[in-house]
Formats: structure tokens, sequence, C-alpha cells
């Protein structure tokens, strides 16, 4: 099912939450609504539920039109046909598996073999059929946000929103829930909004996201495409890049251009082209695209330094770099590839320089 968003706005006194927001998402696609806490996402998908008023704009879903500021149209979230699965499990502790799942298909006064059905297809989908007369209280957290899932698509809802429901799962439970929720989604062919804070998740899941600052789309794409352009050094850094510096940039003739790291005798090459416009600037590389070397180098970017720390994690490790130029450089190290050093050993770090961006501080309004 299509969703459109037109000029949402959502206040809170003199506090804007949401500042005009327009957002179209395509049938069976899965959006992904990324930013830091207060950055607007979860009310933006509580006005597409029906959870909140928004102070302006329209909402459609599927072609019908569930909220208009302008002609006083709200229908309330059980005309939406939205499923929701929340950060809290909200599962009923007396009741069995199967009963928390059917509690919504008994209050339809739905015949018992439909509910029977219906819960046991997707208590199957989950991968909790085996599990339908255990009492709630005796589930795992994994488990129960299995529940939480089973009774929103019990529901067979249009469009299904979940609001960070892996954040309170241990690390390897939500990455093997991240690949199952994908599945799933993508063998019902379900419109989904997802909100996270976590980029991981968000590359895992997303067909699109769209990255919010401050109730604002700061920039919208596919997962490689934000991973590898982001349209500012801000969001270069809440996705994951560590090596973020405020430069004196200058553009080459032939479309590259360098950086001066400020407070720092340090200059970096970049191949890309400077971005018009004269604004602050920020010199950004990938702690994995860091190359660090005990044999000298000659390239257009390479620079000496020491170890200062190695930190193991498993397969790589990551390294704090202490430039002869007084600058730190965060760098992760793969093992198989004999990028093994201790704390204290004189090492080289180059970089491609079409792996060095140089970008605007922020997005402009």
């Amino acid at each position: 099912m299509k969703i459109s968003i037109q000029n949402l706005q959502l206040k809170y006194g003199d506090f804007v939450a949401i500042e005009n927001l327009n957002l179209d998402i395509g049938d069976g696609e899965a959006l992904v609504l990324l930013g830091q806490s207060g950055c607007g996402k979860t009310s933006t998908m509580r006005c597409l539920a029906g959870l909140e008023e928004p102070s302006a704009g329209r909402i459609i879903i599927d072609d019908v039109v569930v909220f208009d500021s302008e002609r006083g149209i709200n229908l309330p979230p059980n005309k939406r046909n939205v499923g929701m699965v929340f950060q809290s499990y909200a599962v009923w502790p007396h009741m069995t598996v199967f009963q928390n799942v059917a509690y919504s298909l008994n209050l339809q006064k739905l015949s018992k073999n439909e509910v029977k059905e219906r819960v046991t297809e997707v208590l199957t989908m989950v991968g909790l059929e085996k599990f339908a007369d255990r009492g709630a209280s005796l589930l795992s957290g994994g488990q129960m946000q299995r529940v939480a899932l089973a009774r929103s698509l019990v529901m067979r809802p249009s469009v299904l929103m979940l609001d960070e429901p892996l954040s309170n799962l241990d690390a390897r439970l939500r990455d093997r829930l991240r690949v199952e929720l994908r599945e799933i989604q993508l063998r019902l062919g379900l419109t989904c909004v997802y909100v996270t804070h976590d980029q991981h998740e968000a590359f895992a899941l997303a067909d699109r996201i769209a990255l919010l600052q401050g109730g604002k789309i700061v920039q919208i794409g596919g997962p490689r495409e934000m991973y590898e352009t982001p349209a500012s050094a801000s969001i270069a850094h809440f996705l994951g890049v560590s090596n973020v510096m405020d430069c004196e940039a200058v553009a080459g003739g032939d479309g590259s251009s360098s950086a001066t790291v400020a407070g720092h005798d340090f200059t970096v090459h970049s191949s890309q082209r400077i971005p018009s416009g004269t604004r602050q600037m920020k010199v950004c590389m990938r702690a994995e695209d860091l190359q660090i070397s005990a044999q000298p180098k000659t390239a257009a970017n390479a620079w000496k330094g020491k170890v200062m720390v190695a930190g193991f994690q498993g397969n790589d490790v990551r390294y704090a770099v202490e430039l002869d130029s007084g600058l730190e450089l965060d760098a992760l190290g793969t093992i198989k590839r004999g990028e093994q050093h201790d704390v204290g050993d004189s090492v080289w770090v180059t970089i491609e320089p079409g792996q060095v961006q140089i970008l605007p501080a922020e997005v402009l309004a």
C-alpha cells in the first residue's frame, strides 16, 4: 500500500517536532526513518498510525485520506489498517502465546476456526508454532518480540510500522531478527515503516532510508547511496565515519580537492569535487578505508605515526594512531590481511584520494 505524507507539521506549543515533512512511500517498500533521539522519527510514525494528531498537513494511505488538517479529517487508528510493533513488547503475561496473538481477532468476533487458522499461520511465520500454549511470562525477550510482531501481522495490515522493536535485545539476537524481519517483509510484500537510531539496522532493513535532523528530512536514498555519498559531515559522522575534522578546503583545477586540517600541519588530498558555495567544510575518512603498514609509503596521502591504542575485535583491530603532526586518526585493520600492530609501533597510514570526502558541516536548509 502506498503512503503519501504532505507538508506534515507537528508542534507542541512553541516546539516544532516535525516541520513541513513531505514523503512518498511505495507499495511494498521498506522505508526506515533514521536519526538521533528527538529528531522527529517516532513522532512521524505516530502521526501515520493515528496516535498523534498533526498540527497541519495531509496523510494518504492506499488512496484514502486518513488525515487532512484543512478538511478536518482525522481517522482513528482502528480505521487506518496499520499494524504497530513497539519497543516495549506489551505482551500480556497472564495469557499464552496463542491467546496474546488471537486477542484482537476475538474482539472482531471472528469464528474459532478462522482465529485458529490465522494465528497458527503467523506463529509459523515468526517461528513460534511450537510455543503456542506456553505462558507469555516464560518467554525470552526475543520470543516476546516475535509475539508482538505476530500480533500485528495477524490483523493483516496494509502497512506495518515498527518503532525500534529490537533495541532491548542482545547484539547476536538483534542481528538474527533483522534478517528474519526483512525476510517476512519481502515474503508478504508489506509496506513497512521502521524507526531506528541504529545505522546498521537501517542498512540491513531498508529499501530507502530517510534521515531526519531537527524534524526535517535532510537526506533520503538507498542504503548504499547513503553510505557512500552522505550529504554533510554531520550525516557522515552519524552513519559511522569516525574521522571528521574541521578543515580549510581548496578546489583543484581537475575536479580534485585538498584540505588542511585546522590546527595541524596535515593536508589530505581528495579526488572528489568540493560542493559549491562558501560553507564550513569538514574532511571525512572512514576508519576501514585507512591502511596501516610498518613499511614506509609514498603516496598522495601517506603519514607517519605511532600506534597509541590497539583494540582487538575478533577479525578486526581498532587502532588509534597519533601522526607526527599531532593529529590522531581512528583506523580499522583486518588481521587476515596481516594488519596487526602493537601499541608503540611506528606505522604509516595511507588512504586513497577517492575515499576522502570533503563535505559541508551541515545540509543547508
